[in-house]
């Protein structure tokens, strides 16, 4: 999955990217940069993949939620959790609708705007997990194996 991620961002001349997955409770499983990606993104990426599985959705989903009007605070970093971020680019990865993972992607935009043609930050990562769940959709007999296997292929 990380790899399919890297090769789909190094062939189409964007920006180098930053890979993260992490398993259920939100540890590093695994992690891969491109040359010359800039180092802010793969502490990033790190978080993002954190965030979408702590927060049971994807990042965009915290991105684009609108902030409570009477308080100006309300950040999940500010809830003392300072590996929590709300950019764009990390997912979930659910199998029989519980959460085994996420993946996320920084080094570019966070989503793809109308006049883009490259995939972006959020669009990478949702590669990353439909890639994964074409894996698994060949052998599901044990999703968890599958995932830890698999987040290399």
């Amino acid at each position: 999955m990380v790899a399919a991620v890297i090769e789909k961002a190094s062939t189409d001349g964007g920006n180098s990217v930053a890979v993260a997955v992490v398993d259920y409770a939100g540890r590093l499983v695994a992690f891969t940069a491109m040359d010359n990606t800039m180092p802010a993104s793969n502490k990033l990426a790190q978080s993002k993949a954190y965030s979408a599985v702590i927060g049971k959705k994807d990042t965009i989903q915290w991105a684009s939620t609108k902030k409570h009007p009477e308080n100006i605070d309300f950040d999940m970093r500010n809830w003392t959790d300072k590996n929590f971020t709300c950019f764009t680019g990390g997912v979930i990865i659910s199998f029989n609708n519980q959460i085994i993972g996420g993946i996320a992607v920084s080094g570019r935009k966070g989503m793809r705007g109308d006049n883009d043609i490259l995939m972006q930050d959020n669009e990478l990562a949702e590669y990353g997990r439909s890639f994964l769940k074409s894996l698994n959709d060949e052998n599901l007999s044990d999703p968890e194996i599958n995932f830890t296997n698999r987040f290399n292929a």
